[in-house]
Protein backbone atom coordinates (compact mmCIF):
# COMPACT_ATOMS: atom_id res chain seq x y z
CA UNK A 1 0.00 0.00 0.00
CA UNK A 2 2.84 2.38 0.94
CA UNK A 3 4.57 1.75 -2.30
CA UNK A 4 1.34 2.25 -4.02
CA UNK A 5 1.06 5.80 -2.72
CA UNK A 6 4.45 6.37 -3.43
CA UNK A 7 3.72 5.93 -7.16
CA UNK A 8 0.69 7.76 -7.40
CA UNK A 9 2.43 10.79 -5.88
CA UNK A 10 5.07 10.51 -8.27
CA UNK A 11 2.64 9.87 -11.57
CA UNK A 12 0.43 13.16 -9.59
CA UNK A 13 3.33 14.96 -9.82
CA UNK A 14 4.19 14.16 -13.26
CA UNK A 15 0.79 14.31 -14.44
CA UNK A 16 0.78 18.23 -13.33
CA UNK A 17 3.90 18.65 -16.05
CA UNK A 18 2.25 16.41 -18.52
CA UNK A 19 2.18 17.08 -22.38
CA UNK A 20 3.96 16.97 -26.20
CA UNK A 21 7.15 18.42 -27.15
CA UNK A 22 6.45 20.48 -30.20
CA UNK A 23 8.06 23.96 -31.56
CA UNK A 24 7.31 26.41 -28.72
CA UNK A 25 8.04 30.30 -28.74
CA UNK A 26 10.03 32.13 -26.11
CA UNK A 27 9.15 33.35 -23.22
CA UNK A 28 10.47 35.46 -20.61
CA UNK A 29 13.48 34.18 -19.18
CA UNK A 30 14.36 32.82 -22.75
CA UNK A 31 12.59 29.24 -21.60
CA UNK A 32 10.05 27.33 -23.76
CA UNK A 33 7.37 25.58 -22.85
CA UNK A 34 5.11 22.76 -24.24
CA UNK A 35 2.12 21.03 -22.64
CA UNK A 36 -0.20 18.35 -24.57
CA UNK A 37 -2.14 15.56 -24.17
CA UNK A 38 -1.99 12.62 -26.68
CA UNK A 39 -3.51 8.78 -27.97
CA UNK A 40 -1.89 6.10 -28.47
CA UNK A 41 -4.39 4.00 -31.08
CA UNK A 42 -1.61 1.19 -30.31
CA UNK A 43 -1.35 -2.77 -30.45
CA UNK A 44 0.18 -4.73 -28.32
CA UNK A 45 2.35 -7.67 -29.36
CA UNK A 46 4.41 -10.37 -26.61
CA UNK A 47 4.37 -12.76 -23.95
CA UNK A 48 3.03 -12.24 -19.76
CA UNK A 49 4.15 -14.43 -17.88
CA UNK A 50 3.10 -14.65 -13.94
CA UNK A 51 4.20 -17.03 -11.54
CA UNK A 52 5.73 -18.75 -14.66
CA UNK A 53 2.67 -19.46 -16.87
CA UNK A 54 3.60 -17.90 -19.82
CA UNK A 55 0.29 -16.11 -21.93
CA UNK A 56 1.14 -14.54 -25.12
CA UNK A 57 -0.42 -10.84 -25.47
CA UNK A 58 -1.93 -10.40 -29.29
CA UNK A 59 -3.83 -7.04 -29.58
CA UNK A 60 -4.59 -5.53 -33.16
CA UNK A 61 -4.79 -2.16 -33.64
CA UNK A 62 -8.55 -3.20 -35.18
CA UNK A 63 -9.38 -4.75 -31.30
CA UNK A 64 -7.47 -2.00 -29.21
CA UNK A 65 -10.43 0.30 -27.79
CA UNK A 66 -12.14 -3.02 -27.42
CA UNK A 67 -9.62 -4.05 -25.05
CA UNK A 68 -8.50 -1.19 -23.38
CA UNK A 69 -10.41 -0.11 -20.49
CA UNK A 70 -8.97 3.66 -19.86
CA UNK A 71 -6.05 5.36 -21.25
CA UNK A 72 -4.07 8.68 -20.10
CA UNK A 73 -1.03 9.96 -21.61
CA UNK A 74 0.31 13.48 -21.73
CA UNK A 75 3.68 15.05 -22.05
CA UNK A 76 6.39 18.40 -21.02
CA UNK A 77 8.86 19.83 -22.17
CA UNK A 78 10.90 23.30 -21.53
CA UNK A 79 13.87 24.34 -23.41
CA UNK A 80 16.15 27.31 -23.37
CA UNK A 81 19.12 28.00 -25.74
CA UNK A 82 20.65 25.25 -24.06
CA UNK A 83 19.30 22.98 -21.81
CA UNK A 84 15.78 21.04 -21.81
CA UNK A 85 13.86 19.38 -19.72
CA UNK A 86 10.58 17.00 -20.31
CA UNK A 87 8.18 14.42 -18.64
CA UNK A 88 6.12 11.94 -19.53
CA UNK A 89 3.27 9.82 -18.22
CA UNK A 90 1.92 6.68 -20.11
CA UNK A 91 -1.28 4.51 -18.05
CA UNK A 92 -3.40 1.72 -19.92
CA UNK A 93 -5.33 -1.22 -18.75
CA UNK A 94 -6.02 -3.50 -20.84
CA UNK A 95 -7.73 -6.74 -21.17
CA UNK A 96 -7.44 -9.47 -23.85
CA UNK A 97 -9.60 -12.90 -23.64
CA UNK A 98 -8.01 -15.79 -26.11
CA UNK A 99 -8.45 -19.97 -26.38
CA UNK A 100 -5.68 -22.18 -24.69
CA UNK A 101 -5.83 -25.71 -24.62
CA UNK A 102 -9.10 -27.01 -22.96
CA UNK A 103 -10.15 -23.60 -22.12
CA UNK A 104 -9.89 -19.94 -21.81
CA UNK A 105 -7.26 -17.96 -20.48
CA UNK A 106 -7.92 -13.60 -19.62
CA UNK A 107 -5.14 -11.56 -19.46
CA UNK A 108 -5.43 -8.45 -17.85
CA UNK A 109 -2.47 -5.50 -17.58
CA UNK A 110 -2.55 -2.52 -16.00
CA UNK A 111 1.04 -0.14 -16.91
CA UNK A 112 2.22 3.14 -16.10
CA UNK A 113 5.15 4.31 -17.21
CA UNK A 114 6.38 7.53 -16.39
CA UNK A 115 9.67 8.89 -17.32
CA UNK A 116 11.62 12.36 -16.75
CA UNK A 117 14.88 13.51 -19.52
CA UNK A 118 17.18 15.92 -19.15
CA UNK A 119 18.88 17.33 -22.61
CA UNK A 120 22.33 19.28 -23.58
CA UNK A 121 21.19 20.54 -27.08
CA UNK A 122 24.11 20.35 -29.31
CA UNK A 123 22.47 22.18 -32.12
CA UNK A 124 19.24 24.66 -32.80
CA UNK A 125 17.20 21.42 -33.76
CA UNK A 126 19.59 18.46 -32.08
CA UNK A 127 19.28 17.95 -28.79
CA UNK A 128 21.06 14.55 -26.67
CA UNK A 129 19.20 13.27 -23.65
CA UNK A 130 19.99 11.20 -20.65
CA UNK A 131 16.61 9.84 -18.11
CA UNK A 132 14.92 7.52 -15.76
CA UNK A 133 11.99 5.36 -16.65
CA UNK A 134 9.33 4.26 -14.35
CA UNK A 135 7.35 1.50 -15.08
CA UNK A 136 4.66 0.10 -12.82
CA UNK A 137 3.10 -2.86 -14.07
CA UNK A 138 0.01 -5.15 -12.41
CA UNK A 139 -0.68 -8.59 -13.95
CA UNK A 140 -3.57 -10.81 -13.37
CA UNK A 141 -3.71 -14.23 -15.39
CA UNK A 142 -7.36 -16.22 -15.14
CA UNK A 143 -7.89 -19.48 -16.54
CA UNK A 144 -11.54 -21.16 -17.44
CA UNK A 145 -11.47 -24.94 -17.74
CA UNK A 146 -9.50 -27.93 -16.27
CA UNK A 147 -6.82 -25.05 -16.03
CA UNK A 148 -8.57 -23.27 -13.25
CA UNK A 149 -6.30 -23.89 -10.81
CA UNK A 150 -3.38 -21.93 -12.70
CA UNK A 151 -4.68 -18.45 -12.16
CA UNK A 152 -2.17 -15.71 -10.71
CA UNK A 153 -1.05 -11.81 -9.59
CA UNK A 154 1.48 -10.50 -9.90
CA UNK A 155 2.46 -6.69 -9.68
CA UNK A 156 6.45 -5.41 -10.08
CA UNK A 157 7.84 -1.76 -10.19
CA UNK A 158 11.34 -0.52 -11.58
CA UNK A 159 13.48 2.31 -12.77
CA UNK A 160 14.93 1.94 -16.06
CA UNK A 161 18.07 4.29 -16.78
CA UNK A 162 17.81 5.66 -20.81
CA UNK A 163 20.06 7.34 -23.16
CA UNK A 164 18.44 9.41 -26.87
CA UNK A 165 18.34 12.12 -28.77
CA UNK A 166 15.65 14.24 -30.19
CA UNK A 167 15.59 16.09 -33.38
CA UNK A 168 12.77 19.32 -33.77
CA UNK A 169 13.20 21.15 -37.15
CA UNK A 170 10.42 23.34 -38.92
CA UNK A 171 9.95 22.06 -42.30
CA UNK A 172 7.76 25.66 -43.18
CA UNK A 173 6.56 28.64 -41.30
CA UNK A 174 3.43 26.40 -40.00
CA UNK A 175 4.66 22.79 -40.41
CA UNK A 176 7.45 20.93 -38.36
CA UNK A 177 9.01 17.76 -37.41
CA UNK A 178 9.65 15.75 -34.29
CA UNK A 179 12.09 12.53 -34.29
CA UNK A 180 12.70 10.74 -30.91
CA UNK A 181 14.65 7.73 -30.08
CA UNK A 182 15.82 6.29 -26.60
CA UNK A 183 16.98 2.99 -25.18
CA UNK A 184 17.66 1.93 -22.10
CA UNK A 185 17.57 -0.78 -19.46
CA UNK A 186 20.52 -2.07 -19.57
CA UNK A 187 19.89 -4.76 -16.69
CA UNK A 188 19.23 -2.07 -13.85
CA UNK A 189 15.40 -2.45 -14.26
CA UNK A 190 14.15 -4.58 -17.46
CA UNK A 191 16.84 -5.82 -19.87
CA UNK A 192 16.60 -3.97 -22.33
CA UNK A 193 13.74 -1.17 -23.07
CA UNK A 194 13.45 1.03 -25.85
CA UNK A 195 10.96 3.82 -27.67
CA UNK A 196 11.02 5.96 -30.75
CA UNK A 197 8.36 8.47 -32.02
CA UNK A 198 8.10 10.46 -35.63
CA UNK A 199 5.58 13.20 -35.42
CA UNK A 200 4.40 16.15 -38.06
CA UNK A 201 3.14 18.95 -36.65
CA UNK A 202 0.86 21.81 -37.91
CA UNK A 203 0.80 25.03 -36.01
CA UNK A 204 -2.50 26.60 -36.44
CA UNK A 205 -1.60 29.26 -34.03
CA UNK A 206 0.71 31.01 -31.91
CA UNK A 207 -0.67 28.96 -28.72
CA UNK A 208 -1.80 25.42 -30.31
CA UNK A 209 -0.30 22.88 -32.24
CA UNK A 210 -1.69 19.55 -33.42
CA UNK A 211 0.46 16.39 -34.57
CA UNK A 212 -0.29 13.16 -35.79
CA UNK A 213 2.70 10.58 -36.32
CA UNK A 214 3.90 7.11 -34.88
CA UNK A 215 5.41 5.55 -31.15
CA UNK A 216 6.62 2.40 -30.25
CA UNK A 217 7.38 0.97 -26.96
CA UNK A 218 9.69 -1.77 -26.14
CA UNK A 219 9.93 -3.55 -22.91
CA UNK A 220 11.77 -6.91 -21.79
CA UNK A 221 12.02 -7.14 -18.32
CA UNK A 222 11.97 -10.84 -16.29
CA UNK A 223 12.37 -11.34 -12.78
CA UNK A 224 12.32 -14.79 -10.35
CA UNK A 225 12.37 -18.28 -11.96
CA UNK A 226 10.13 -21.51 -12.01
CA UNK A 227 6.94 -20.65 -9.97
CA UNK A 228 8.03 -17.63 -9.17
CA UNK A 229 8.78 -16.22 -12.77
CA UNK A 230 7.39 -13.17 -14.16
CA UNK A 231 8.04 -11.71 -17.43
CA UNK A 232 7.04 -9.15 -19.73
CA UNK A 233 8.16 -8.75 -23.23
CA UNK A 234 6.01 -6.61 -24.84
CA UNK A 235 6.42 -4.19 -27.73
CA UNK A 236 3.38 -1.63 -28.00
CA UNK A 237 3.10 0.04 -31.22
CA UNK A 238 1.17 2.29 -33.36
CA UNK A 239 0.02 5.90 -34.25
CA UNK A 240 -0.22 8.66 -31.92
CA UNK A 241 -2.30 12.11 -32.43
CA UNK A 242 -2.15 15.04 -29.94
CA UNK A 243 -2.65 18.63 -29.43
CA UNK A 244 0.00 21.00 -27.99
CA UNK A 245 -0.02 23.98 -25.92
CA UNK A 246 2.62 26.57 -26.36
CA UNK A 247 3.81 29.46 -23.99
Amino acid sequence: MAKRATLMCLVAAIVALAGQQAVAQSSQGGWEYTVAPFLIGAAMDGTVAVKGQDVDLDVPFSDIMANLHFAGMGYFAMKNDQWYLSGQLVYMNLKQSQDVANGTAEVTVEETIADVAGGYRVSEQATLLVGARLVDLRADLGFDGPQAGRNGKASKTWVDPFVGVAFLAPLSERWWLDLHGDIGGFGVGSDLTWQAWADVGYRASDLVTVFLGFRAFDVDYEDGSGTSLFRYDVLTSGPQFGVAFRF
